[in-house]
């Protein structure tokens, strides 16, 4: 039975045991789970382009890929040894990291010494914002990342706790593990020093060897981009630098994200939160001081990038886990009516949710637009005349690609042919139709949001025959299959062609990461 003294009032340490919230908090884990576990299988919201993509590297394990470290591939991978090549197979893994990151995030409140039910409430305030629920749901690198720096600030609050010098070793193999997801978990190490520098009994020789094992992490990745021309590294030195676009910073979006993240009401207590470091961080117990301090720079810092150059909304989310038990404890232990607050905020989390997943949203603010109409795809490429057995199918954008080598007939890999000179991806570094298709039969498709009125068509058409006839004897447009309508009105289409004949040529190989 679950204690109600959990959900309001005034409560002592001793009131609770750990035991019982512990049980609470999977209940509500299990609920979840059941919750997406459903979701997943009904299919109505389908993989997004990356998810697809992130599969088919799934489907040839390496020891690292062009945009990202294997991480991504290893966990769909296992996935898709239970469940096969399907959504759930894709997505099941997400969701057993984010259970796991909501009961770390809650051992985590625990070892800062925090009260009782302060800890629950941080458990599960981030298993309910949009970014815990959402998490749960697609396949996105950045769950392994965030799980691995939750695990760090973990070990690193029980030691300021206890007053002891961590075991630098398993913090290296910590990060390391990160690393093979992301690599901005690195960050860890420079805000960890300020203490080191801080704290005398965090001062130890064995930073130095914790922080060189941590390293390892980088091993696969170097072995990949040993052999592949360092793309990773060019591209994300590339992404790091603005990418190929001239839009500048981003700093209105950028926080607009962050507020859809964990929701208005608990973005403000953050926002609050932080108010109040700045004005008692010199007060504040260790262990606390770290939450905090390790948020607010890592938010911080991305923020101020985003003055200069355009940053993606989700590059930080790995603070959130130590964000979520800064402001937890900020509300329920420092102020007299944050709880009722930090309650309300993640009530509006989940109707926020429940709103994206399942309200009649217009088309263009629908934010799984890009994720359906796919199940009908291998239809209508068999009705076009594709045969699996003899035919291959082909895009000129890996986003394409993807979704074609996924929800194609019989799943086998698409092709990407660089029509446009558009940047590298990793299907430049797998065998194309060059070395796998001359003289074979292809389907090009090309996916469009919105199809606009037939004059725009007879250019798309007529722009892709023209960009398509130096590679193949003859080239048809077949026609648009509607992928997704709204009210009679087609909102997603596949134009699909027929290309005869492919000669083997190749476009000019592109200089862009």
């Amino acid at each position: 039975m679950i204690n109600k003294s959990i959900f309001g009032g005034k409560i002592k340490r001793s009131e609770l045991p750990y035991a019982e919230l512990i049980s609470s908090i999977n209940f509500l884990l299990l609920l979840k789970a059941l919750f997406f576990f459903w979701l997943i299988q009904q299919g109505t919201i389908g993989l997004g382009p990356d998810e697809a993509q992130y599969w088919t590297w799934s489907q040839k394990l390496d020891w690292g890929y062009y945009s990202k470290p294997p991480g991504i591939a290893w966990q769909i991978w296992f996935g898709t040894q239970l469940f096969g090549n399907t959504e759930l197979g894709v997505r099941f893994p997400s969701l057993l990291l984010s259970i796991l990151i909501s009961l770390v995030t809650y051992f985590l409140a625990i070892a800062s010494k925090t009260m009782p039910k302060t800890a629950f409430w941080a458990a599960v305030a981030l298993t309910l914002t949009p970014l815990g629920l959402l998490s749960s749901f697609l396949a996105i690198t950045d769950g392994g990342l965030v799980l691995f720096w939750t695990l760090a600030a973990l070990i690193v609050a029980k030691s300021l706790s206890n007053e002891e010098t961590p075991n630098y070793y398993l913090l290296g193999l910590i990060i390391a593990s990160g690393a093979v997801f992301k690599w901005p978990i690195y960050l860890f190490w420079p805000i960890l020093l300020l203490f080191w520098y801080r704290y005398a009994f965090l001062r130890s020789a064995h930073i130095v060897a914790g922080m060189a094992l941590s390293l390892l992490g980088l091993l696969p990745s170097l072995i990949w981009n040993w052999n592949h021309h360092w793309a990773t590294f060019l591209h994300t030195a590339t992404t790091v630098a603005g990418g190929h676009g001239t839009s500048g910073g981003n700093p209105l979006a950028f926080f607009g994200m962050q507020v859809g993240l964990i929701s208005p009401i608990l973005f403000g207590l953050l926002i609050a939160a932080c108010i109040y470091f700045f004005r008692q961080f010199r007060s504040l117990p260790p262990p606390i001081l770290f939450c905090g301090s390790s948020s607010l720079l890592i938010l911080l810092g991305f923020g101020l990038l985003s003055l200069f150059q355009k940053i993606q909304g989700n590059w930080c989310d790995f603070f959130y886990p130590t964000g979520v038990v800064f402001l937890s404890w900020y509300a329920i232990e420092q102020t007299k009516l944050g709880l009722r607050w930090l309650q309300a905020g993640i009530a509006l989390s989940l109707l926020l949710c429940l709103v994206l997943l399942f309200a009649p949203l217009p088309y263009r603010l629908n934010p799984f637009r890009h994720n359906l109409g796919w199940n009908q795809l291998s239809e209508y490429l068999l009705e076009a005349g594709y045969k699996p057995q003899r035919d291959f199918l082909f895009a000129d954008t890996y986003q394409t690609t993807s979704i074609l080598s996924f929800y194609g007939p019989d799943q086998k890999r698409a092709y990407f042919l660089n029509l446009q000179g558009t940047r590298n991806n990793q299907f430049t570094f797998w065998p194309g139709m060059a070395e796998e298709q001359k003289g074979q039969t292809g389907y090009f498709v090309v996916i469009e949001n919105n199809p606009q009125n037939a004059v725009h068509i007879m250019k798309l058409v007529e722009f892709y025959k023209e960009a398509l006839k130096p590679y193949f004897l003859q080239v048809t447009y077949l026609g648009m299959a509607p992928l997704y309508k709204v009210d009679g009105e087609t909102k997603k289409g596949a134009h699909i062609f027929i290309a005869i004949t492919y000669n083997g040529n190749l476009p000019s190989s592109s200089k862009l990461y």
